[in-house]
């Protein structure tokens, strides 16, 4: 062979391996991540994203809003027809109905290092013995209050209520029907909005939700009665009304019960001040608080979108990008390191001190049962409690019925 010849095809040689070489790097492992945060959340997301991308060259995440109540349907459907996402962050909630799909990998091989998230929170993705999902944040339930509209009615918001009773009596003093104001805004349309809601009042009553083993419903009891006698009462004293959710954030609320994450949307962009205190609790109660956050999954696909998405949510759940998501975002720490962490530490004191009540009142989270029909058993529990508030049924009829409805979805 001429040595020109040689050199040609050594060439050609070179052209071909090199030129696989720049396909490779132009071509990352596309991902695309599914959530449901919007706001000042889905913008943060956003630029965490962003910095993923700009970090990783060779994957690139394609970052997807839905609608809380559009999200999970669009999951089932994707994944049914083989079209899921490779990323989701869920709702804590539908883990056990996304785990139980066969369309999620367990993660207990990932590599990722789980040893100093809350075992509570890790406790929600568990199971048949594997770890089909990582938690990416949490939140709690707490009290805000309306400075202004407090301060006109008289009242003084450095002393909030600590009881069902005070929380009445001051919501009645600071509703004023004649300029659309409510005392204590309530969530009284049907969906999970109104169950998240109600089960805090539930829980300091001293009731559950359900049983322990998760197969029946144990809200239809004193603690039940009690917690949705207690909401009708401030409705039929006009503390509060059955108009839709949303008074608060137009300045027409002087309460509501809300997730941390609200303290971060409210900074800066209020046209009111406000604060946060501990929810009120009934004479004889106990405190207790609604566990929420997302968690994340990996859909199955093929090895290396599988191994790429690992790299992202393991990422995105370290401590130092949890930093400053919490920050960002106002949501709580999913792991002890976060926590301890000096500079998250003085931001919440320094910065956000309204974030206080939540951090201190963590520890009494409940997080809801870990059930794969929990999705359609909060609807059919919701529109029961709703019948109640609307006065169409008694709120016993209500437990009732609801109670006979989620045994059915149960069994």
């Amino acid at each position: 062979m001429s040595r020109l010849i040689r050199l040609l095809l050594l060439s050609a040689l070179l052209v071909f391996v090199f030129g696989l070489g720049a396909v490779s790097a132009q071509s990352p492992v596309s991902l695309t991540f599914w959530n449901y945060w919007d706001g000042n959340n889905g913008e943060v997301i956003q630029k965490l994203v962003d910095q993923f991308n700009a970090e990783h060259p060779d994957i690139q995440v394609e970052n997807t809003f839905f609608g809380y109540g559009e999200l999970l349907p669009r999951l089932q459907t994707a994944a049914a027809g083989g079209e899921a996402p490779d990323v989701a962050a869920a709702d804590m909630a539908w883990i056990p109905l996304l785990a139980s799909s066969g369309k999620v990998i367990p993660l207990d091989d990932s590599g990722i290092d789980t040893s100093d998230m809350y075992p509570a929170l890790l406790n929600v993705d568990r199971f048949d013995g594997k770890l089909f999902g990582l938690p990416v944040s949490t939140n709690n339930l707490e009290l805000f209050i309306n400075n202004d509209l407090f301060t006109a009615a008289g009242l003084d918001p450095a002393k909030p209520p600590t009881t069902w009773d005070e929380l009445a009596t001051m919501a009645k003093t600071c509703a004023n029907a004649d300029q659309g104001v409510v005392g204590m805004e309530l969530y009284t349309q049907p969906g999970e909005g109104l169950t998240w809601q109600y089960q805090v009042y539930l829980w300091q009553a001293g009731g559950a939700f359900l049983n322990e083993d998760n197969t029946a419903a144990a809200f239809n009891s004193d603690a039940g009665l009690k917690a949705l006698d207690y909401w009708r009462s401030l409705i039929d004293s006009g503390a509060s009304s059955l108009n839709p959710w949303g008074a608060f954030d137009q300045g027409k609320a002087c309460m509501r019960m809300d997730g941390s994450w609200m303290v971060g949307v409210y900074g800066g962009q209020t046209a009111f001040n406000f604060s946060t205190a501990p929810m009120p609790i009934p004479d004889g109660g106990k405190p207790a608080t609604n566990m929420g956050g997302e968690h994340l999954v990996v859909f199955a696909s093929d090895d290396a979108r599988q191994k790429a998405a690992t790299t992202f949510i393991d990422w995105l759940t370290s401590a130092k990008t949890q930093v400053a998501w919490d920050e960002g975002t106002s949501f709580m720490p999913i792991r002890q390191s976060v926590a301890d962490d000096t500079d998250f530490q003085k931001w919440v004191t320094d910065s956000q001190p309204n974030l206080i009540p939540f951090v201190d009142n963590q520890k009494y989270a409940i997080n809801r049962p870990s059930v794969a029909v929990y999705a359609e058993l909060s609807d059919v529990f919701s529109a029961n409690l709703e019948r109640a508030l609307y006065g169409q049924v008694t709120s016993q009829d209500a437990l009732t019925n609801a109670e006979v409805a989620v045994n059915a979805l149960l069994k």
